[in-house]
């Protein structure tokens, strides 16, 4: 069974205003099912609960089906509002068991050194992002949890955008402007999995990703994915400011 992740007691109180949030927001959904990306709150919650693994049918600690749970972690899917207050009810459970057990925060682990050498460094991305800070990735658990947060909704928007049966007239984004995204958020995927960090393109991935929350809020269609690319857009700046201060 998968372990959770040690959370400081702040990190616990910030997580219980996420799940309230998200609990506000299944109780004004006007129909009796939503889209799980109508409320990513909640799913940043579980994953981060989970830390950060975005793995399909986990084995957890939370005790929801792995069926079930794999909407959040995913953020794809529809659920009816009784469900989706059932999971939000028991992450919050969770969270308030680890607030009334918490003692002390967990001394934090030591960063395993990594080498990087000639033929197995990354290689800076296109020549159509032009390069603004490249810096070393420090290995410590919150640059970790950060970076997985970002990689996680990314890799979601990019499956429901490469995914969506939405005729063309109803799409908030063109042909070419979802094809421009698609590349510059798989190009930042690359860059996150790579023990480098270019600033110039995660500033572009956020701006792509706000101007296309804007766009889908424009067109009144796919809401939950815009709500997806505006949180997307805050990670992102959080973590340029996390890595770059």
């Amino acid at each position: 069974m998968t372990e959770m992740y040690e959370h400081p007691i702040e990190e616990v109180h910030r997580l219980l205003e996420t799940v309230d949030a998200a609990l506000q927001k299944i109780e004004r959904a006007p129909t009796k099912s939503l889209q799980v990306a109508q409320v990513p709150e909640l799913s940043e919650a579980i994953l981060e609960l989970l830390g950060w693994t975005n793995t399909a049918y986990i084995e957890n600690t939370l005790n929801i089906n792995p069926s079930l749970l794999n909407k959040f972690v995913k953020m794809r899917g529809v659920v009816s509002k009784n469900v989706a207050r059932a999971v939000a009810d028991r992450v919050r459970s969770n969270l308030r068991s680890m607030d009334q057990g918490f003692d002390a925060p967990v001394p934090p682990q030591k960063a395993k050194s990594r080498s990087v050498n000639k033929s197995t460094a990354v290689k800076k991305p296109s020549a159509a992002f032009a390069g603004e800070q490249w810096i070393a990735i420090k290995e410590t658990s919150q640059t970790k949890m950060k970076i997985g947060a970002v990689a996680s909704i990314l890799d979601s928007i990019i499956e429901q955008i490469k995914h969506s049966n939405l005729p063309s007239s109803e799409q908030p984004l063109t042909v070419l402007e979802r094809q421009q995204l698609i590349a510059i958020l798989e190009t930042t995927l690359a860059v996150l999995k790579s023990p480098l960090a270019e600033k110039g393109l995660l500033k572009k991935a956020k701006s792509a990703l706000e101007q296309a929350a804007i766009k889908s809020v424009e067109k009144g269609t796919q809401e939950g994915l815009g709500q997806l690319m505006g949180a997307a857009g805050s990670r992102l700046h959080d973590l340029v400011a996390w890595l770059f201060t």
